[in-house]
């Protein structure tokens, strides 16, 4: 018998959790207070120094990462930032973001007027490229993710197809 780790999908088995870091590959992460709440793994756009849901593809500065600590024991997680806190937010990386459809891996990223990511159809500004499929769940339950890669540090430009 071979003495050997088997590749796998190690300890990660469906979809990340929106705002995820989804690669190891290296990431340009910038942080900003917010004034209103703010979910993981959603489009956010900068203005005078404070970060805001993005709700037009060309104002994205980047992306929301999820918490990676628990505000406390006594009560439930809530996945969103709160008014007052600095917000990590990746400019160059890969992360999984919130999605609004269905999605293919290798399709161009823009957003849709609720900061969350869908296909971009032709004259729609790219904000990045799905690395994997991802179907949006229709019944609620759960929030939809696929992992998107992103390079935010030039201008975006609009897709054609």
């Amino acid at each position: 018998m071979a003495n050997y780790v088997p590749e796998t999908n190690g300890y990660v088995s469906g979809p990340l959790g929106a705002g995820q870091i989804a690669t190891n590959q290296p990431n340009v992460i910038n942080s900003l207070p917010v004034t209103s709440p703010l979910g993981f793994g959603l489009a956010v756009k900068q203005t005078g120094g404070v970060a805001a849901l993005a709700t037009a593809a060309a104002d994205v500065f980047g992306i929301s990462l999820k918490r990676n600590y628990l505000q406390s024991f006594d009560t439930p997680d809530v996945e969103q930032w709160a008014a007052g806190q600095d917000v990590p937010v990746i400019r160059m990386g890969s992360v999984a973001v919130q999605i609004s459809s269905d999605v293919k891996q290798g399709d161009l990223a823009t957003i849709d007027a609720n900061g969350l990511f869908k296909t971009a159809a032709a004259g729609d500004t790219v904000i990045g490229q799905f690395l994997d499929d991802g179907a949006f769940i229709t019944d609620g339950s759960s929030v939809s993710t696929a992992p998107i890669q992103i390079n935010l540090g030039g201008p975006t430009t609009p897709a054609s197809k």
